[in-house]
């Protein structure tokens, strides 16, 4: 039934009806010729079509002063006896309102105009009146449901999109900074790798600039990204640390939100190798099969220089918990992320549904 209404509001028909109100005069046309066909009061076929036009009208009247005044001014703001003390005026209002209008008119007979002050004609006329106020408060109410929860969900997307953004530039920094600590470093050294690794930097950060604020980048790009960056530290550590890198399966057909994997490689050589790193170590693994990725990176811990790390319960710095955000905003129940900290080493495993 919810999906029905929603399908229904949503679709193209109901909006262009709504635009300009098209949708209020079916629905009174509609329950006019309800009491002109089936409830037929009066003695003519003329008679017909002026009596129903002049309940419809009353209950019309009763409906919108209901909808548009009373709901909003006592019962949104659940001043309930209010409310109904307002309605009930309104409801007996209509019925000696229906009355009159018929002891004025010629369309029933002169026997029927003694009934029109009859306690059965009034109550008759009532539960009408009600019947109708109930059925458009009912439409009302979904309408007014609908709507709440259609603004939440923006409220929310909006929200999620903000926080991504704020994540994002909370990463773009964190790259730049490690990466100029290591082209600096380098540089202090007067080593002929310098000119390189600041083409490389150029490159990435190119990619940061122009694939790095799309929803999704090709998997293909985001592994080169990674590679640039692998490559660049490798430069700097040079032979003492052993990089692996190994790629399994196709990457081409897939997308992914770009600089997501990245913080988990930064992660393995700001904390990881420390100041000791003659026997240092980073392995990267990166599987496709069918929609699924499996990325896997362990890295070595240092011996001395961050202490942080070699605690058995390290969970990562700034870098995997913006991840983690990351993650859970963009890959909601479609990913699997384990943090394994042991004495000798860190590891980490991602799987991600990428449909």
């Amino acid at each position: 039934m919810e999906h029905t209404v929603k399908s229904f509001i949503n679709s193209t028909q109901y909006k262009q009806l709504t635009k300009y109100n098209l949708h209020h005069v079916l629905l009174w046309l509609v329950y006019f010729m309800f009491w002109v066909y089936v409830l037929s009061p009066g003695s003519s076929t003329l008679d017909f079509y002026i009596n129903s036009f002049v309940i419809v009208t009353i209950h019309a009247l009763v409906s919108y002063f209901n909808i548009y005044f009373l709901f909003p001014v006592f019962l949104q703001k659940r001043d309930y006896l209010k409310y109904f003390a307002a309605i009930s005026l309104s409801i007996s209002l209509g019925t000696f309102l229906e009355s009159g209008a018929f002891l004025a008119l010629n369309t029933i007979g002169p026997e029927d105009k003694l009934s029109l002050l009859s306690l059965r004609f009034l109550l008759t006329t009532a539960m009408a009146i009600i019947y109708t106020t109930a059925i458009t408060m009912s439409l009302k109410l979904v309408k007014h449901w609908y709507e709440k929860e259609r603004l939440a969900k923006v409220l929310e997307t909006l929200n999620a999109e903000t926080e991504l953004k704020y994540l994002k530039s909370q990463i773009n920094p964190h790259f730049l900074f490690n990466s100029l600590n290591s082209i600096y470093a380098l540089s202090l050294q007067k080593s002929d790798f310098t000119p390189d690794l600041i083409l490389k930097l150029s490159d990435i950060l190119r990619y940061l600039l122009y694939e790095g604020s799309e929803k999704k980048v090709s998997l293909t790009q985001e592994i080169k990204y990674l590679r640039s960056y692998l490559e660049l530290e490798k430069v700097r550590h040079g032979d003492r640390m052993d990089l692996q890198i190994e790629i399994q399966g196709e990457t081409d057909s897939y997308e992914i939100a770009p600089m997501l994997l990245i913080p988990f490689v930064e992660n393995s050589f700001k904390h990881g190798l420390g100041k000791d790193r003659s026997n240092g170590f980073v392995k990267v693994l990166i599987v496709t099969h069918e929609d699924d990725l499996h990325f896997e990176i362990v890295n070595s811990k240092p011996s001395t220089g961050s202490e942080i790390s070699q605690q058995a319960g390290y969970q990562g710095g700034i870098g995997l918990i913006n991840v983690k955000k990351r993650l859970n905003l963009l890959y909601p129940k479609q990913h699997a992320l384990e943090l394994i900290s042991t004495e000798t080493e860190f590891k980490v495993s991602l799987d991600i549904k990428l449909t």
